[in-house]
Formats: structure tokens, C-alpha cells, sequence
């Protein structure tokens, strides 16, 4: 291909021509915006994001679609592009209904993944949820005890019955941390940088936690005696533990961070010095000073105020209430003075609100409690004049109050009521009607004209250089979350000012559905929330201990199940979502009216939402241009257009074979892969590349998990950038909780746990004592064909030990191929099919094997021609030149007389390359030859190279070797794109024979009924599940010891059971079928903690075998060297592997030419009943 020269941002780019400017632009790491794009696919153009601007060129061009020429100089992000993309982003948001985040979270002042961690909560993952829930802050066990939670309030949960206890949840992990060590983020390497924190509590904790996770030096000076602000000196002990906030400031100290307590600011540091000497400093001074009553005599002995009154007694300092105690304020600091007033033996405790009930700040839980704790409650009332008797508090006169309109909160406000007043006896009045900020005395530092300290929104930074600001000393007295906040988003920006450029705060644009009402929810199971567990009043009110209880394991799981989830579960992987925020978006400009037209799903494995479709037709096109299905289509037009399924049916009744690709390829929520867990929840994952093991297409994915659990499976490009319903939905039973993590030992008749150890040792007893009772082979070893080659070749290894030759598969058949050719393997490589002209699809090809299917129709689009062999209709059919039904392998044989006739037999090569020539034509001498297999030959001779797929779970031996025959006539094997790649129906049927593991089901079954095998080692294989029928031949045995991931049929009848792991939680390697040796990366620890290959050496080694992964390794490395296979593309160019290095010619009598075949490993067997059972095509 030609270069040109091309220009792009000002860099000289030499280019193929023929490329598009999108194309070149990526070789050349340089991002060009798409939502309609995928290489796979021609250019479609539908989302206008991709626009350029080409110098000379009136109009911006589509990147995606122009094709670079000599000498063009390209912008792709000027102001007009931008302003471009802009336009076309906003107007896909016009028509783009959902939520990017549930409301919980944009109502959780530090955006708290709620959603996220209930999520983990619901699918059991505890640890994970405390890590999630530690990315925004570092309290869990402290905040989800004493949050007000806004995140309740915004929960759609309350549109159905009840919120989700989210406070509750985050306390339950935050407990469960607090059991060990505890979780303590990743921190990245040290800066040298320092910065000064002045304030222990929530906002400058949660700013240290922070800075410390970046790598920087954090000193925090605290005032108190101890840190913690807030939560330590202003909530008292019944509702916050103060162990339970040592603990978790414990944690933040072992992150690197020193506190030096019994430091105030003003008095014993100042901030001169904390200038000089460090990087940056964070001021969390908090807001510690009561507001006072604003009324005469509110300086009297007696009056105190709420925040002082609860510090003095969580510093256990002397307190003298007297009898009668008033509490002035409506909020929960007043509640929580007026109940510790209650602890501390008053014995009229009464709060006065110069509003009514319902217009009260504090949490209703919070009131409802202390009126059951005997505290007394004065609605519309205000305090006109403290009444004193020798300077101390004899009463206190209110004014009454009635409501007016409302106010700047929304409140109605309160007007007084002349001549109205009351007033109320009082030993002590204690004001709880707000807090102030003293930082006045800071020399430098601007203030507010409320006397808070003023900073720059966004940044957090005040009126001097190097100095930040945050919590209740810029915002005024706030809850704790929004404090925590605040110092979340102050470490941010002060992480960024280290780093030499100050980035300001910016919340995100988020798309929300603002108009849903209960109606919308109408379809939802009513499910009651678990009740909060509180101590009767009685036994909380003369005691500080804690008076509610943390949730239990199955009461927290049931609670997180219960959430609705709101938020997009494409969140972290939507394009949409990244170039809105990219672009700074104006949605309001062209908003309008917005489609409602989902409908709950029941496909199993896919989730699509048209209301968040952006009609990129990405789904429509890779199902048509790549799977080859057409599932999917464009219904009507303009405004009204809509992705359905074909027909508008189900998705699940239509022609779809669950591959995954729409979910894959789409750009935003609208189709998405449902995840394998009990709970769907979006998360960040993180992704490990890996190989499937379900077919021997052995086809690369990238497997993505959270913790112990598997979220997603997605494809890589090198399998067409696809996977089959297998790869991409299969990986579910890794998850599943039926799996055995233990081993069992039948005694008495009934299986019972027992250890490892207890478990091999006894496996190998049976297994001598058969050894020594019946010698040779009278032990077999049957092995799933998903195992890894060395867990197939240390299986040999054992087998040798066990002195029996007796080692195969339920899943085997008698092969063909190495009688004929020497070995029992595929000739050519995948790749191979691109380039040869004819190819030969024989068997449910795609059917069983969608990415071949795939690589099929892109070889015929390539330029190959496609013929396909069959007893039925195939999807392979409509692109291939010519179709051939049959049943019996008589048409092959017809075929091979056709090519003897139309004299296509170079018969003397052939004689010099096989034998068995003469008794070949003398078996066809009689055939009569059909136009069918005339046109066949035809077709087959003409071509210069041909391939044949054979589908080796459809295709019957005997077909195999007729097929092998023609090739060989036509001289067609041993060469470059010509010879027969056989697709096995398990990961490693290629490698378990390579590795020896080669006697078929029929020899096997052979042997027990004669009664030479007495004992059988079945490793993830279930005979009885795949063949009723083998039940009583499975009776014959003496002894059984079964090796799997569930507790199979066949499990059930063992004397011995042995817990495997999945291919995910294996590493080794495996052989796909074309003969190319993969590796298989650890995805999971294996979950019973033990690997299958451990497992297995752990056994060998009691037999007094001492292998190791390597040494395994390298001895599969020489077997196969010794056969000439190791790294072999093409076999066979320089002769055959039979002893006389020739071909067997296959002469046979008439047979069927395919076959019906069970599936008898234990996964995929499971997975295809499941797929049967739901009735879906794969």
C-alpha cells in the first residue's frame, strides 16, 4: 500500500492510503471522539462525534469515514470541532433517559457509592464493600452510625415501601473491618512533600487519609486532648463508641499519618510556622463555639452551651445540672443533649422548638427515642429572657410563637404571638440553636461576614498562598459527611498544588431522571425493611453504653437485596458518559421531551434499555456484519426510531444466540451484559486476560472481577473480538454457591466433610488396595478434556505409578486421524483460513462453535469460497457456494470415485505418499456417483488450496476419515492452507491426547463391563448426567473417587470427593485445537484454596511422585518436540508421522456421517441444560 504524508495537530504522520483519518489518527495515539465506530465494522457516521476539520475543506469531515490523501493537514480539535461535538453530544442527551448515578449517591454530600457497596453488601463481598466505601471516606464503622443520611431520603425505595437502610449497611462493613487489622488503601510512593493539617476531626482526618493514600508527609494538629472533632466531643457515647472511632483513626495513623494533639492554633503553633515549614496546610478548625440564646441574662450561671455541654461529658469533666433541665433547639445536637441530660439523672429534661414537630432539623428517630426516654417536648416557643435568682438560672421566659409563611429554607416561619408567654422553671438551660467558627484571632486569614473563613469555591484555597481551607470552619456547622466532604475534596486539590497545577473541583455532569413517581414502581415486590434494633428505653436511659445493635450477616445481605438499582450499570464503562464531561455539555440548550419505553428483560443474560439508546445501530450492525444473526434491527422513523428485536419479539425468541456482542460493542447503557452475580451492581473491575476453555476454539477474554467474584467476561480482538454464549456467560458457575469447597468422605453410607489430607490419604488407600488386589488396569482414570496439559500429563504420570494403561475421557471418541496421518490433530492453523481459497464446513461448525462461524463468514468476505456439509439447515449455509445435505458418509465415497474419474489423482504421488491406494478405488469401484458429489469434486479438485472445519461434537469418525481421503487424493495436506482443522468440543481435547489421555468412552465402558477395572478416578467428568445408561455400569465399580467443582450425580455415588476449581483459578496451559498452546493466567485464588494441579500433586506426591508446575512443563515441551508438534503451524511438509511415514488411505464400510454426543464434562454439560432450559439458541 502507497504512504502518504498527512498532517495531524501539527505532527507529520506518514500514512497507508486507503485508511481512514480515524484509523491513522489511533496508530498514532492521537484521540479522535466515536460512538459509531468498531474497526470490524465499514464506516457508518451516525453519531457526528468524530468530526475534523481539513485545511482547504469548507465543511468538517467525518474522521471515521474520509480517507487520508497526500499532503492533508487535519485538526481535530479546534474550537469548531469542539463546538461541533458539543452540539452532537447534546443532542444525544436530548433523547438519552436514565441515571449515570442512583440518587443516593449524588445526595450523599461526598458521593458515597451507596448503590456500589450495598451492591458488594447484597452479593456477600464485605471486604470489598469497606474498600469501595474507603475510596470517598475513611470512617464507615463511626459515619454509618450517626449519618442523618440524605442518601435515604433521595432513595427510590421510598417510592415502593421503606429506603434502604444504607447508614446501617455501611456500619455492618465498617464493623466487620474492625475485626482484624482492618482495610488500609494502597499508598503510592512517597513525595517529599509535607503538609500541615490543623483540626482532627472529620473534614481533616478524611483530608490526611487522603493525602497520605498520594504518597505525601501528613502531620495533623489537633486542639484536643485526642482526635476526632466531632464525632469524639460532640456526639455522645450510647449513639458513637469511642473505641469503635479509635479504631478507625488507628487506621488512618498506620497510613503514615502523625497527630500531635493538645495543639491550638493561635496559642501553641501558629500558622506562620506551619507556613515555613510545609508544603501546604489544611485548616479544619470546625465550629466549637455555641450560639447563645440572644436573650437577657443568657450569660447566667446555669446556661451552657451544647457543645460544650457535650464535650465536658465525653471528657467525663463535672457537670451540675440540677433536677430541671431545658434544652433550646430543634436539632440533633439538642437531642443528643437533652438524652444525655437523661443519662446524667435529670429528672425533667424539656426541649423547646420555636417551630412545630414536623418542621424540626432533627432526625425523627432521634426524637421518637428521647420521647421515649422520658424527654419532654414545648413546640413554638422562644426564649425572650433567662430569669436568674442570684446570678444563677431560676427559669427561663419564652415567647409564643405561631407559623407565618415560609422562609429561605422552605420552613414556615415562626412569628411571635403578643402578649403570649410562658415560662418554663429551670435549673439549667442548655442552647443547642447553633455553632460559630472562632479562627478571628489568625492574622491574614479573610473571614466571611459570618465569621467563617473565607476560601475560593472550587479549589478550597483562602486568602493566603498555600493555605486550604474546609468542614464546619468554611461551611458553618454542617453534618459530618459534608465535612468529610469537604476534606475529601480539599486533599484533592491540594494533591493537585503539590503536583504543580492547581485543578479546581468540578461535579460532573450526571444525566437523572427527575420525573419518576411511585407509578413507575408499581411492578416492585413490597419487601419490609430490617428493622433498626434498639434497647428498650428502660435500659438505655441511665447508661452511656450503645443502644442499637449492628445487623446481622443474613439480616445486611437481605436489606442490600433489596435496592432498586437505580444507577446505570454501564456507569464506569459508558463512552457517552466520558465525552459529555470531556466536552462540558450544556443539556438544558436542546432538552425536550424523553421517551419511556423500557420493559423489564428476561433474557438471562442481556439487559437493553431503549431509552438510553443513542441509534448508534453499533448492536444491529456487529450482530448482521460479524456474528452474521441479524437479532436486531431499526424499527420506525424519526423521533419514534427504536432498536427491537426481530419481529419485536423477545430477544430470547428470536434468532439471537447470546454472544454477547450488542452488550459488548454498545457505547452506553442501553445493552448490557447481566452479570453473574446474585446482585447486579456497576462496579470497577478489574480485568485478567485469560483463555476459554469450553470448546477448542481456545478463544482470549478478558475476565473482570471485584474481589473473589467474577462481574463480566468480554472478548479480545484476536477471536474476531467474539465470543460464543459459552465464553461470554458460561464463566457463571464460578460464582455459583452449590460449588464444593471442601472434601468428602462417605462414611457409613452418607458423605461427610473431612479435611484435605484425610481425604487424599484415603483416595490413595482405595486405590493401592484395588492396585494389590487386581493388578494391571484394573484402575481407571477418566479426565475432562477442560484440564490444563499438565494437569492431563501429571494424571499420565499417576497412571504409570497406578500401573494402568486404562486413562481417557467419557468425552472421547476412537480417533481416525492418527491411524490415517500418525497423529490425532488438526494439520493447519486458524489463521490459515483467511488466505485459502476453498473452505469446507462439515458439522454444526457454527453452530457449536459461533467464532469459527465468524471467522467464516470474514474468510468469504475476504475472498474464500465457502462449501458446507451437513444433515440439516446451518447458519453457515447462505454464504456458502454450494450446500450438500446428506446422512451417510456414502456421498463421500462418491465423491472420492468422482475425482478418480474426472482423473483429479495424481495416482502416482499418491501411491508414493500412502498406501492402502488400490484397496481404496476397489471400495468405491460400486459407488454411484450423484451430481451432488460430482459438483463436489469439481469444486474441491479446481481449488488451488482448501481447507476443511470439521465440527468434531457433530461429525461422525468415519466422515473424519473419508474427508482426510479427499484431501490426500487432491493433495491437499501437508501444505500451507490446505489440510482439515478438526474443532474439538472441550478447551483441551488437543492437549489431554497429546498428554496421553487418549482411551475413548467405549473402550473405558468396555473394561468395567468385563470387569478388569475395578476402581475409577473420574476428574470433572458426570457419566451419570450425561447418560442415565452408565449408572449401572458405574455399579460395577468397587470403588469411585470423584474430583469436581459440584457434587455431581456422579459425585454422590463416591466413596471419595475430591473439590476442584474452576479454569479461572488455574494457571498452566492449554491447546486449542489448531494445535497452538496457550497459557491460562490466574484470574481468582482458587476459592477452596487449593488449585486443581496442587490438588493433584498433593496426591502424586503420596505415591511418590515429585513434580512441580516447571518440571511439568518442560516434560510436555520435549513430548511434544518428540513428535514434531511443539509450535507447529502446518504438520506434516516433510512426511507423515506413521511408522512408515506415509498416509493411511481410511477405506470403511457406509456409516452415518454424523452424530449425536453428549456432553460428560461436568461444566459445560450444566451449562448447555441451563441454556436448554431456557429455551435460548447459542
Amino acid at each position: 500500500m502507497r504512504l502518504v504524508r498527512v498532517n495531524i495537530d501539527n505532527k507529520e504522520i506518514f500514512a497507508e492510503e486507503g485508511k481512514t483519518i480515524l484509523e491513522v489518527a489511533h496508530e498514532n495515539n492521537i484521540e479522535i471522539p466515536h460512538l459509531c465506530y468498531d474497526k470490524r465494522l465499514k464506516p457508518y457516521g451516525a453519531c457526528g462525534l468524530c468530526v475534523v476539520e481539513i485545511e482547504g475543506s469548507p465543511k468538517l469531515a467525518r474522521a471515521c469515514s474520509t480517507y487520508v490523501t497526500d499532503k492533508m493537514v487535519i485538526k481535530t480539535d479546534s474550537p469548531r470541532v469542539r463546538n461541533a461535538r458539543k452540539m452532537a453530544l447534546e443532542l444525544l442527551l436530548s433523547e438519552h433517559r436514565g441515571d449515570c448515578r442512583p440518587p443516593c449517591v449524588l445526595a450523599c454530600p461526598a458521593h458515597t457509592d451507596c448503590q456500589g457497596y450495598v451492591g458488594l453488601i447484597a452479593n456477600g463481598q464485605f471486604r470489598e464493600a469497606v474498600a469501595l466505601i474507603k475510596e470517598q471516606l475513611p470512617f464507615p464503622a463511626s459515619i454509618g452510625r450517626v449519618c442523618p443520611h440524605p442518601c435515604e431520603e433521595a432513595c427510590r425505595r421510598n417510592m415502593v415501601d421503606q429506603p434502604i437502610a444504607i447508614a446501617e449497611l455501611k456500619r455492618f462493613v465498617g464493623d466487620i473491618d474492625l475485626l482484624d487489622d482492618g482495610y488500609i488503601p494502597p499508598i503510592k510512593p512517597k513525595t517529599g512533600k509535607k503538609v500541615a493539617i490543623v483540626g482532627g476531626g472529620p473534614a481533616g482526618l478524611t483530608c490526611a487519609f487522603f493525602l497520605a493514600k498520594e504518597g505525601h508527609d501528613i502531620v495533623v494538629y489537633e486542639a484536643m486532648p485526642k482526635a476526632g472533632g466531632m464525632l469524639r466531643y460532640g456526639i455522645p457515647e450510647y449513639r458513637l463508641p469511642k473505641g469503635i472511632l479509635d479504631k478507625e483513626i488507628e487506621l488512618i495513623e498506620k497510613m503514615g499519618v502523625q497527630i500531635k494533639t493538645n495543639m491550638r492554633l493561635g496559642v501553641d503553633i501558629s500558622l506562620e510556622y506551619l507556613r515555613k515549614n510545609y508544603d501546604a496546610v489544611f485548616l479544619a478548625v470546625g465550629a466549637w463555639k455555641s450560639s447563645t440564646l440572644g436573650c437577657p441574662g443568657d450569660s447566667a450561671e446555669g446556661v451552657i452551651g451544647g457543645i460544650e455541654f457535650l464535650r465536658k461529658v465525653s471528657m467525663n469533666q463535672p457537670v451540675n445540672l440540677g433536677q430541671r433541665v431545658l434544652v433550646v433547639g430543634g436539632g440533633n445536637t439538642a437531642m443528643d443533649a437533652a438524652r444525655t441530660a437523661i443519662r446524667l439523672g435529670a429528672k425533667e429534661v424539656t426541649v423547646l422548638y420555636r417551630r412545630t414537630r414536623e418542621e424540626m432539623p432533627a432526625e425523627d428517630i432521634e426524637v421518637n427515642e428521647a420521647e421515649e426516654e422520658g424527654v419532654k417536648f414545648q413546640f413554638l416557643v422562644a426564649p425572650i429572657e433567662v430569669i436568674t435568682d442570684g446570678g444563677r438560672v431560676r427559669a427561663l421566659k419564652c415567647q409564643r410563637m405561631r407559623l407565618g409563611d415560609m422562609d429561605e429554607s422552605g420552613r414556615r416561619r415562626p412569628v411571635p404571638i403578643e402578649g403570649a408567654e410562658v415560662i418554663f422553671e429551670a435549673d439549667t438551660i442548655i442552647s443547642a440553636i447553633g455553632q460559630k467558627v472562632r479562627v478571628e484571632d489568625v492574622e491574614g486569614l479573610e473571614l466571611t461576614r459570618h465569621g467563617t473563613i473565607k476560601v475560593d469555591e472550587g479549589t478550597y484555597q483562602t486568602s493566603l498562598e498555600g493555605v486550604f481551607a474546609g468542614g464546619d470552619a468554611v461551611t458553618g456547622p454542617k453534618i459530618a459527611i459534608e465535612a468529610i466532604a469537604q476534606g475529601k475534596n480539599a486533599a484533592r486539590v491540594i494533591d493537585s498544588y503539590l503536583r504543580g497545577k492547581l485543578e479546581p473541583i468540578k461535579e460532573p455532569y450526571y444525566v437523572k431522571q427527575e420525573d419518576l413517581t411511585p407509578e413507575d414502581f408499581k411492578d416492585r415486590e413490597r419487601k419490609p425493611r430490617v428493622p433498626l434494633k434498639v434497647a428498650n428505653a428502660e435500659e438505655r436511659k441511665n447508661n452511656f453504653r450503645e443502644i442499637t445493635s449492628t445487623m446481622t450477616e443474613k439480616e445486611a445481605i437481605a436489606e442490600a437485596s433489596r435496592c432498586l438499582e437505580c444507577g446505570c450499570m454501564d456507569y464506569f464503562e459508558c463512552q457517552l458518559y466520558k465525552y459529555v464531561n470531556q466536552y462540558d455539555v450544556d443539556p438544558q440548550r436542546l432538552s425536550g421531551y424523553k421517551h419511556k419505553r423500557y420493559e423489564p428483560q428476561k433474557h438471562p443474560f442481556i439487559e437493553r434499555n431503549p431509552d438510553k439508546c443513542i441509534l448508534c445501530g453499533l448492536c444491529i450492525r456487529v450482530c448482521e456484519e460479524v456474528v452474521g444473526v441479524c437479532a436486531l434491527g431499526f424499527v420506525n422513523r424519526g423521533f419514534e426510531t427504536i432498536v427491537k428485536p426481530e419481529f419485536g419479539l423477545p430477544l430470547e425468541e428470536t434468532s439471537c444466540i447470546s454472544c454477547g456482542q450488542c452488550a459488548d460493542i454498545c457505547p452506553t447503557g442501553a445493552c448490557i451484559g447481566k452479570q453473574p452475580v446474585a446482585k447486579q451492581v456497576p462496579v470497577n473491575t478489574v480485568a485478567t486476560k485469560t483463555v476459554c476453555t469450553f470448546c477448542g476454539m481456545g478463544c482470549e477474554m478478558l475476565v473482570e472481577t471485584k474481589g473473589n467474584l467474577i462481574f463480566d467476561v468480554s472478548p479480545v480482538q484476536s477471536n474476531e473480538g467474539m465470543l460464543c454464549a459459552f465464553g461470554r456467560f458460561g464463566i457463571k458457575y464460578v460464582n455459583d454457591k452449590d460449588r464444593i469447597l471442601a472434601p468428602l468422605i462417605k462414611v457409613n453410607g452418607e458423605l461427610s466433610k473431612t479435611t484435605f489430607d484425610q481425604a487424599l490419604i484415603e483416595t490413595a488407600k482405595k486405590l493401592q488396595a484395588i492396585r494389590a488386589s487386581y493388578g494391571k488396569d484394573s484402575i481407571a482414570i477418566i479426565a475432562s478434556q477442560r484440564l490444563t496439559n499438565e494437569e492431563a500429563l501429571l494424571l499420565t504420570k499417576l497412571a504409570q505409578k497406578l500401573d494402568t494403561t486404562v486413562i481417557g475421557s467419557f468425552d472421547l471418541r476412537e480417533s481416525v486421524l492418527d491411524r490415517i496421518f500418525g497423529l490425532n490433530a488438526s494439520t493447519n492453523s486458524f489463521d490459515e483460513i483467511y488466505s485459502t481459497d476453498l473452505i469446507v464446513a462439515v458439522g454444526k461448525v457454527a453452530e457449536n462453535h459461533a467464532v469459527m462461524g465468524a471467522k467464516l463468514k470474514k474468510a468469504v468476505e475476504l475472498g474464500a469460497k465457502l462449501v458446507t456439509i451437513n444433515n440439516g439447515e446451518t447458519r453457515a449455509d447462505e454464504r456458502a457456494i454450494a450446500t450438500y445435505k446428506i446422512d451417510n458418509t456414502a456421498f463421500f465415497k462418491a465423491t472420492i470415485k468422482a475425482l478418480f474419474e474426472m482423473k483429479a489423482v495424481d495416482e502416482d504421488y499418491v501411491s508414493k505418499i500412502a498406501v492402502n491406494l488400490d484397496e481404496l478405488k476397489d471400495d468405491v469401484k460400486n459407488v454411484e456417483v450423484t451430481d451432488e458429489a460430482s459438483e463436489f469434486a469439481k469444486i474441491i479438485a479446481g481449488a488451488k488450496t482448501a481447507m476443511v472445519i470439521v465440527d468434531e461434537e457433530s461429525v461422525s469418525d468415519t466422515t473424519i476419515g473419508q474427508l482426510a481421503n479427499i484431501l490426500t487424493l487432491t493433495q491437499k495436506i501437508g501444505r500451507p492452507r490446505c489440510g482439515i482443522i478438526k474443532v474439538t468440543g472441550l478447551g483441551n481435547t488437543q492437549g489431554a491426547w497429546d498428554m496421553g489421555i487418549r482411551m475413548s468412552k467405549e473402550g473405558i465402558v468396555k473394561l468395567i463391563n468385563e470387569g478388569k477395572v475395578k476402581a475409577a478416578f473420574i476428574v470433572s467428568e458426570d457419566p451419570q448426567a450425561a447418560d442415565k445408561n452408565l449408572g449401572e455400569v458405574l455399579d460395577k465399580l468397587e470403588c469411585l473417587i470423584v474430583a469436581d467443582v459440584f457434587l455431581t450425580e456422579t459425585g454422590k455415588r463416591a466413596d471419595v470427593v475430591l473439590p476442584l476449581v474452576s479454569h479461572v483459578e488455574s494457571t498452566g496451559t492449554v491447546t486449542r485445537a489448531d494445535g497452538k498452546i496457550q497459557n491460562l493466567n490466574l484470574v481468582l485464588k482458587p476459592k477452596n484454596g487449593l488449585s486443581n494441579l496442587d490438588l493433584l500433586l498433593k496426591l502424586a506426591e503420596l505415591f511418590g511422585l515429585q513434580y512441580n508446575l516447571e518440571k511439568l512443563n518442560r516434560e510436555m515441551v520435549e513430548l511434544l518436540q518428540n513428535e514434531n508438534k511443539y509450535n507447529q503451524q502446518i504438520l506434516y511438509t516433510e512426511g507423515f508421522a506413521t511408522p512408515d511415514k506415509t498416509v493411511h488411505l481410511f477405506v470403511s464400510k457406509d456409516a452415518p456421517a454424523f452424530v449425536e454426543k453428549a456432553v460428560f464434562d461436568t461444566v459445560k454439560n450444566r451449562f448447555e441444560k441451563y441454556l436448554q432450559d431456557k429455551h435460548l439458541k447459542y
